[in-house]
């Protein structure tokens, strides 16, 4: 397979800057047009207990109603829902819900390939993918393909992206839920779109990875950013040693990298060539000086899976003497504060100019809370 959130509170009411009044207005007057009738009766001993009571009983409930709104609001103000009318959140709690509702139904990784991954930096998980839908998703590449979908694939980050067929020879086609120029080639019902389809599959392997990106870096991946292609290789075709996540570029909010291969059946390592190289030396798109080659090649079997930290690997595809079909992805953590602060420190004005335009994008589409990382 592969080798080696303070309310200041007065005596008798909610102040308006208190967080029950800024939630709740309604519970505010209540509260004022209790006190101020209690105020107009005779003052006796027995009127100031039931003015008292009558003030922590209201100020209990407003706790309550409180609380409770909070708990709504988390739970159902979120992203529109998925195709298939499963409400897509990004609450942890909510996503691992959906994604253990399916996981009967979809392919999954293992406690044991997380652990890998962190440990590792990569994992390799051979038949991820039953034969049946590997081959379902190649036709749907060669479909697409033929439809004129695809495009030659360029390299390079933002402005600097282009076309250099020393570096690579592949075509991509980039691929995601409501897009109507797929949907025009391949219909509303492909194996990518359907219920337990490509697109169900790979939301379920990022609730997967939501735990180990928290635990290791403190953000938080955001589906809605997660990337997608096709990529597919003609004999002849290889993409020199890179790496996924550049400083300075839209690519640093890239945690993981996915690969999930789509070949025939009876693929050879030996005559179809075109290994996965995943690199180990330390360095970045060179060899460290200094530093002996240290690499794991990977055979692209079909129904496989490999998992990496995109700042972390670098890697190339080796040569390929056959058509190669691939699913490329990366799984990106949520905007920050920081990320917008520091968007032109590359000192490309192209850079900022695409970073601004999809910032604000992701503000009209989810607001602000959805968008800046805790």
């Amino acid at each position: 397979m592969f080798a080696s959130c303070s309310h200041q509170s007065q005596p008798d009411l909610i102040t308006l800057s208190s967080p029950l009044a800024r939630v709740s207005p309604a519970i505010t007057v209540i509260d004022i047009n209790t006190n101020n009738d209690l105020r107009d009766s005779s003052v006796n001993s027995t009127q100031q207990s039931i003015s008292f009571n009558m003030r922590k009983y209201i100020a209990v409930t407003s706790a309550c109603l409180f609380v409770c709104s909070c708990r709504l609001t988390s739970a159902f103000i979120t992203p529109e829902t998925n195709r298939i009318g499963v409400a897509r959140t990004h609450n942890r709690a909510s996503h691992q819900l959906n994604v253990a509702t399916q996981s009967r139904l979809m392919p999954r990784v293992t406690q044991e390939h997380i652990d890998t991954l962190s440990n590792k930096g990569y994992v390799v998980i051979p038949n991820f993918l039953p034969r049946d839908v590997v081959d379902e998703l190649r036709d749907d590449i060669l479909r697409l393909r033929s439809g004129g979908a695809f495009r030659e694939a360029k390299i390079g980050q933002d402005s600097t992206n282009n076309l250099n067929k020393s570096i690579r020879i592949a075509e991509t086609c980039f691929i995601g839920r409501n897009r109507p120029e797929l949907a025009s080639i391949s219909g509303s019902d492909s194996i990518r779109d359907r219920e337990s389809g490509l697109y169900d599959i790979l939301d379920g392997l990022c609730g997967s990875l939501a735990d180990l990106c928290s635990k290791e870096s403190g953000a938080r991946l955001d589906n809605s950013l997660t990337e997608l292609l096709y990529v597919y290789y003609p004999s002849g075709g290889f993409y020199r040693r890179h790496r996924d996540a550049i400083p300075n570029s839209a690519s640093v909010l890239r945690k993981y990298s996915l690969l999930l291969y789509l070949n025939r059946e009876g693929w050879s390592p030996q005559s179809d060539a075109g290994q996965l190289r995943v690199h180990l030396d330390g360095g970045g798109d060179e060899v460290p000086e200094g530093v002996n080659p240290n690499f794991v090649d990977v055979d692209p079997f079909g129904g496989t899976l490999v998992l990496f930290k995109s700042e972390l690997i670098p890697h190339e595809v080796l040569d390929t003497n056959s058509e190669r079909f691939a699913v490329v992805g990366w799984y990106n953590r949520a905007v920050t504060a920081a990320d917008i602060g520091s968007l032109g420190e590359g000192g490309s004005s192209e850079m900022i100019r695409m970073g601004m335009l999809a910032f604000a994008l992701l503000m009209v589409t989810f607001g602000v809370t959805s968008i800046i990382g805790q």
